[in-house]
């Protein structure tokens, strides 16, 4: 019986481990930086997400539901074309640096996180700013929220499922109109179940546990019958 239990233990293992979390950007991540936009409520396409500086226009509670459209072409600060990794002419950074979790009051920041996934893979995003954020991936809108109040890293969750094996780019803007400042993020990947490539045929990961755990059972049923068989002989 002991016997059966380690093997038992060490299948569910195996299976436990086909799909896993693991955190791909967090607070200490560094990224491509641009502190040069200042205050960038003039070209704002989404009627009023980014207010002028203090508190000048109030403090809005707005949740976008798509991309606000933003004439970056008005800021040269962005560069030509930053959402599609073109930042020649704009005030970045010129390679990846700490990002900080606070900047200039009634400035705005921009961010891009570069990162790998080795397979496809569903993202989940913890993310918490002062005063309102905008998020991108790889040009395409996810998200888009400003609200009173302080920064919390559990202030907004974002999942986005089925991201492609790859280079993919996460990019921020992040915006402030006085009082203060603060951001927190934290970025998971998990992998997605591959799809088999033909109905009813295991994927190989899958068919390979499979074949282990068989395996095993043969090997403790083998076990029993020998047992039982030397039991019976010396009867």
């Amino acid at each position: 019986m002991k016997l059966n239990g380690i093997v038992l233990i060490g299948v569910l293992s195996l299976l436990s481990i086909q799909a896993h979390a693991v955190v791909i950007i967090d607070n200490l991540t560094p990224g491509l930086y641009n502190d040069g936009l200042g205050d960038i409520h003039t070209i704002d396409g989404a009627g009023g997400f980014f207010p002028g500086p203090g508190v000048s226009e109030g403090d809005p509670d707005i949740t976008l539901l798509a991309d606000p459209g933003l004439n970056f072409a008005l800021f040269p600060n962005f560069g030509n074309d930053w959402l599609n990794g073109d930042y020649s002419g704009g005030t970045w950074s010129a390679g990846p640096v700490a990002i900080p979790t606070t900047w200039t009051v009634n400035d705005d920041t921009a961010i891009v996180y570069d990162f790998n996934l080795a397979m496809a893979s569903d993202l989940h995003i913890d993310t918490g700013v002062d005063n309102g954020i905008i998020i991108w991936l790889d040009g395409v809108f996810l998200f888009g929220r400003t609200e009173p109040g302080g920064a919390n890293i559990n202030e907004y969750d974002i999942d986005i499922s089925g991201v492609a094996a790859g280079a993919h780019s996460l990019q921020i803007l992040r915006g402030d109109h006085g009082g203060g400042t603060g951001y927190a993020i934290s970025v998971d990947a998990t992998d997605a179940p591959v799809e088999p490539p033909v109905a009813g045929v295991p994927e190989p990961g899958t068919l390979i546990l499979l074949l282990i755990a068989i395996t095993c059972f043969s090997l403790i049923r083998t076990r029993q019958i020998g047992m039982r068989d030397r039991g019976e002989a010396l009867l």
